[in-house]
């Protein structure tokens, strides 16, 4: 009973999602059979088609509609009003007098509707469709022969589809383009107005995702204190123009950052530090107070320099000593500013230096959380990852948060062999530098594991005399490198690499951030390969480094299981050496050790990549052979005995040659689970012991 509730469920589904398509076949069908045509007049069936019409429509609209096609193609939908529309489209034709009535051009404007709307791949269906629709109702139901007039209608069809579809996409194209030019200017501009401010000596240098919307606030709080400081000035002073001005860092020249004035010949700049009155109270660092004749004022932000101001006063912005901008406000009253004026324009410059401090805080103690946040989510991450590549992974991703790279690479350094090697690398040119080694030479990654300091001092870099990993593999097009030393203790186990293609990427308030992330990657690097060592010990036999007894039945239990699912063969064999009791007793068990290691040796050099080598005790060994064949499992212990045979071994009583007998079985052929496949193995060695060793012999 409910297999075929199930079942009515999905045929409900079906017919409710594929509604709009069967109106539509229907509609189709009437019109091919001229039902439509004048001579005809409309009936029940017309009226009933003509609702199921209409539903259609409307449920294209509901809800349940839009998250069905959410869940599969909300292009979907486009097809489906398509095909809606030309079916309709042509039943309106045939009972205004079909294809070659005056009212043809119909199509024209539903396939130009078409091209504008729909998806780039259901236009070329929905106008092939078209064109296919008409083919029977023109020769069939019509029964007309001329194809000329066919042809003239599918040719306009797909002219006044594919020019709108064009149009459309270029148009979308434009739009996008200009949408990305105004992101563009916007965050420029919302830059250089934060640089201005000092709000940051370089602006958006790190990679928080939220860090444009910061410098936007920011400035905007700035930029809002000042005006309204700037409009009280006007109202009360009544003046016809107040505005600041403030020095780029960058080349020296003003800007006007915020203003309110009655001209409309105010400009914005850049002017040069000594133009005019306001260069002059500029670079003389104090006030200066002006009346001036009709027409010759002379100010520079006036684009008509002969703007009719009578008096003008300019009052130098000095921040720890340093003139940073100019507050100038004039009037065209023949009126001096008076020295309680001054004093009231001096007291608004503190102001607005006192806003500047304190957004500057702000924004300090925004990075300074963010960065916090940064670091707490690394050492999370850093502290949860017990494996190399996890670390790594979480401490570039971390990197990526704290500064904007194009470059990034983590290097470990082996003190004992002298040598480095590059674990992992990420961005512009990194297949170039994948997995290279190199010894310690004069390049700054060397060095500063060397020196335990970060280098290079100031992050620039030139490729002509740096050196960055070794010689002959250079970085390409990178102007700014950062190499943090990952310290453990007193030692230096590595390198985290940064680079990237500007100029002062890796300004003086980043380092300590990415020093931190170096200091908490450097322990998670060594706890990772403190737990690989610990997982070795625990897996790992000390003698062979084959896998251990107890990692082998795991691993057998787990692989059982997955043949036993898929349906894949599993094979067995088992290598005991032949009388190594007396090899031990006639040569010491120093020589029965090398022994011992030379069999695990042969068997981890013969097997392929997914079959596991483990020593299960004393002198035996077992292969597993995964999705291996008897037949494959005979070849690998044949070749093994025939290695171990060919061995010779150099001992105090003269050399030495050993064989051994192994023993081989295979799910499903002699086993149907793990504990008999290893009982069918362990019988077939006895038979080769039995027969008189120095063999491989097959379950039975």
């Amino acid at each position: 009973m409910t297999t075929l509730v199930h079942a009515a469920g999905a045929v409900r589904k079906g017919a409710r999602l594929a509604f709009g398509y069967i109106t539509a076949a229907c509609v189709t069908l009437l019109v091919l059979t001229g039902a439509f045509s004048r001579e005809l007049s409309l009936g029940w069936e017309h009226l009933l088609l003509l609702l199921a019409f209409g539903t259609a429509l409307m449920a294209r609209k509901s809800p349940r509609a839009r998250r069905a096609a959410r869940a599969r193609d909300a292009a979907g939908l486009d097809l489906e009003l398509g095909c809606l529309l030309f079916s309709a489209a042509h039943a309106l034709l045939q009972h205004l007098g079909g294809l070659l009535s005056p009212f043809y051009p119909i199509m024209y404007a539903l396939s130009a509707f078409t091209g504008a709307f729909a998806s780039r791949v259901h236009v070329r269906w929905l106008l092939g469709l078209a064109i296919a629709l008409e083919a029977p109702i023109y020769f069939l139901t019509e029964g007309r022969s001329d194809p000329k007039p066919y042809l003239l209608h599918g040719f306009f069809i797909v002219l006044f589809g594919a020019t709108n579809a064009l149009f459309t996409q270029t148009e979308l194209f434009r739009l996008h383009k200009q949408a990305q030019q105004d992101r563009a200017e916007e965050k420029r501009r919302i830059n250089h107005e934060a640089r201005l401010f000092r709000l940051a000596e370089k602006p958006a240098t790190t990679a928080a995702k939220d860090e444009e919307h910061l410098w936007r606030g920011s400035v905007s709080e700035v930029k809002s204190s000042v005006h309204w400081n700037l409009l009280l000035l006007k109202r009360t002073l009544q003046l016809h123009s107040a505005l600041l001005l403030l020095r780029d860092p960058r080349d020296g020249r003003l800007w006007v950052v915020e203003s309110t004035t009655d001209s409309q010949n105010l400009w914005d700049g850049p002017f040069p530090p000594g133009e005019g009155p306001v260069g002059a109270a500029y670079q003389r660092g104090v006030l200066t107070n002006l009346s001036m004749r009709p027409g010759q004022s002379g100010l520079c932000y006036y684009r008509n320099r002969n703007e009719p101001v009578r008096a003008f006063v300019a009052v130098p912005v000095r921040e720890r000593g340093e003139i940073i901008g100019v507050l100038c406000v004039d009037r065209r009253e023949d009126r001096a500013f008076t020295s309680q004026e001054e004093a009231i324009l001096s007291g608004s410059v503190e102001h607005v230096l006192c806003a500047l401090n304190t957004e500057r805080v702000f924004v300090q103690l925004e990075h300074s959380k963010r960065e916090q946040d940064v670091l707490y989510e690394a050492s999370q991450a850093l502290g949860a990852a017990t494996t190399e590549q996890a670390v790594l992974n979480a401490a570039l991703a971390a990197a990526t948060q704290l500064v904007v790279h194009d470059f990034a690479a983590v290097t470990h350094y082996d003190s004992q062999a002298d040598k480095h090697t590059i674990r992992r690398v990420v961005g512009d040119g990194a297949a170039d530098f994948a997995a290279l080694s190199f010894s310690s030479s004069a390049s700054l990654t060397s060095m500063a594991v060397q020196n335990r300091h970060y280098l290079p001092f100031r992050g620039d870099f030139d490729p002509q005399n740096q050196t960055v990993f070794v010689r002959g593999e250079r970085l390409a097009n990178m102007h700014s490198v950062l190499i943090l030393p990952l310290c453990v203790r007193d030692s230096a186990i590595g390198t985290l690499v940064l680079a990237a293609r500007r100029r002062d990427a890796f300004p003086l308030d980043v380092r300590p951030a990415l020093q931190l992330l170096a200091n908490q990657l450097a322990v998670a690097l060594s706890n990772a390969a403190s737990v690989a060592r610990l997982e070795e010990l625990a897996t790992t036999d000390g003698l062979t480094g084959c896998y251990n007894k107890r990692h082998f039945h795991n691993e057998l239990t787990a692989r059982m299981q997955a043949a036993e699912r898929n349906g894949h063969q599993i094979s067995l064999v088992i290598a005991d050496i032949d009388h190594f009791k007396a090899v031990n007793d006639t040569y010491g068990h120093h020589v029965g050790d090398v022994v011992i290691r030379e069999l695990g040796q042969i068997l981890k050099q013969l097997r392929s990549e997914t079959d596991l080598v483990a020593r299960f005790g004393g002198e035996e060994f077992c292969v597993l052979c995964d999705q291996t064949s008897t037949r494959g499992a005979l070849e690998l212990a044949e070749r093994a005995r025939v290695a171990l045979g060919h061995a010779v071994f150099e001992t105090e009583n003269g050399p030495l040659k050993v064989t051994c007998s192994l023993g081989v079985a295979s799910y499903p052929d002699h086993a149907s689970n793990q504990e008999t496949l290893f009982e069918a193995a362990d019988r077939a060695l006895y038979a080769a012991k039995h027969a008189g060793r120095n063999q491989v012999c097959l379950s039975q």
